[in-house]
């Protein structure tokens, strides 16, 4: 016959580094919401595995104007047809830097890949580069 198992023996304890920044940091959330740390890091592990999510989902971004507020709202629709609220305050100069900032990437983009065609798209130099 087995021998019921100890408390030692249906728990384990797993440890990792992280900067002493990073503690800092966990100790002041642990503050705040008044939870040890241990609990934290419990929940935190409990939560990641029982519902993983992938580092990259896919989904379109929404906008919405808000004409009583005067700001945008600023949505993702996943594919799986999950709505995600991101922010509901966006105020209009906060877009317009955004898409200048995207814009000036998206230039520099188009001058490294030698884009110069509005219907061009990126092609992997590889499937043309013994034919040129």
């Amino acid at each position: 016959m087995k021998a019921k198992p100890t408390g030692s023996d249906q728990n384990k304890v797993v440890m990792g580094k992280i900067s002493r920044d990073e503690y800092s940091k966990l100790q002041k959330y642990c503050e705040l919401n008044n939870e040890s740390v241990n609990s934290v890091v419990k929940r935190l592990v409990a939560e990641e595995l029982e519902d993983p999510v992938s580092h990259m989902l896919a989904g379109k971004n929404i906008f919405l104007y808000n004409k009583h507020k005067d700001n945008f709202s600023w949505r993702i629709l996943l594919d799986k047809e999950i709505m995600a609220y991101i922010e509901d305050d966006l105020p209009a100069e906060s877009l317009l830097q955004l898409q200048d900032a995207i814009q000036k990437a998206i230039d520099e983009r188009n001058t490294y890949i030698n884009k110069n065609k509005e219907e061009s798209v990126p092609i992997p130099s590889k499937l043309v580069r013994k034919r040129i």
